[in-house]
């Protein structure tokens, strides 16, 4: 099994690291990638300046520009207009049987399944998972004895009774699953999320994310992926009044999905070296 790891400190760096070890291994492929960004939210303006060249370019496959991949995930511009995450929520939900009518949504966005969680029998009304991660991170920041995990598979997160949990001294970690079993039977496309994990550093208040996509488009989804992340663990942080922290993203299946052409140019619009640092 061909597989790497990448530590980088922007987007643009890790992303292309991580398409330039793909490049180099049989069938442009690995399985159980690590691609750890120190700040999510900066790139390098040359390369997504001649990113945005290339997918434009392209007219088979189309790809859409990578802001859409970024709104799939976290609506930034939507979110730079809400005061509150409990409003950010409300006119998200209110927008959302419209955005489902588009093709590319008939299965819904990740971030409506981040704040409108698909119910259960029991309890049919939709949960906003990441009101819940906020409240629980801001809880935690004038105690770090709780612990709160939400496995996919395991917990379903509309189970929120009190529970005792089990201290820890430096970090506990709340998840946010993406997949929901019972309707996501597909084997190919939405959701390659799977779910999103926060940890909280007591020691620095700062909220780190990983995220875990089961297959991942290099070219054509994940950057914007990233990017998107990145938006998410801000937004997260900015409303638990900590700190946002690293991004690590773990795929099951990273593609490189450009040609070697493309990704030449690509390597040649950086302003210094890659790192390189991946194990």
């Amino acid at each position: 099994m061909h597989t790497f790891t990448v530590d980088a400190p922007d987007v643009s760096r890790a992303w292309l690291e991580a398409c330039t070890r793909l490049a180099g291994l049989p069938g442009n492929r690995a399985f159980h990638t690590v691609v750890r960004i120190t700040d999510p939210l900066q790139e390098d303006p040359h390369l997504r300046a001649e990113f945005d060249r290339l997918r434009a370019a392209r007219t088979k496959p189309l790809l859409y520009p990578v802001d859409t991949v970024v709104n799939t995930l976290f609506p930034v511009e939507l979110a730079a207009t809400c005061g509150t995450h409990q409003e950010l929520t409300s006119r998200y939900r209110a927008l959302y049987p419209r955005l489902c009518e588009v093709r590319r949504n008939a299965r819904g966005t990740y971030f409506g399944r981040l704040v409108a969680y698909p119910g259960t029998h029991d309890k049919p009304e939709p949960v906003d998972q990441l009101a819940r991660v906020i409240r629980r991170l801001d809880k935690l920041r004038s105690s770090a004895k709780w612990s709160a995990v939400y496995e996919a598979g395991t917990a379903h997160v509309t189970d929120d009774a009190p529970q005792e949990e089990e201290p820890v001294p430096t970090g506990v970690s709340t998840e946010a699953p993406i997949r929901a079993a019972a309707l996501d039977t597909q084997t190919l496309d939405f959701p390659c999320l799977s779910h999103c994990s926060f940890q909280f550093d007591s020691a620095t208040d700062t909220v780190h994310l990983a995220a875990y996509y089961r297959s991942h488009y290099m070219f054509a989804r994940a950057y914007g992926n990233y990017l998107a992340l990145g938006h998410l663990c801000a937004w997260v942080a900015r409303h638990a009044q900590l700190t946002p922290g690293t991004l690590t993203v773990m795929a099951g299946c990273a593609r490189l999905d450009c040609t070697k052409s493309e990704l030449s140019a690509l390597q040649h619009t950086l302003t210094t070296p890659l790192f390189g640092l991946g194990a």
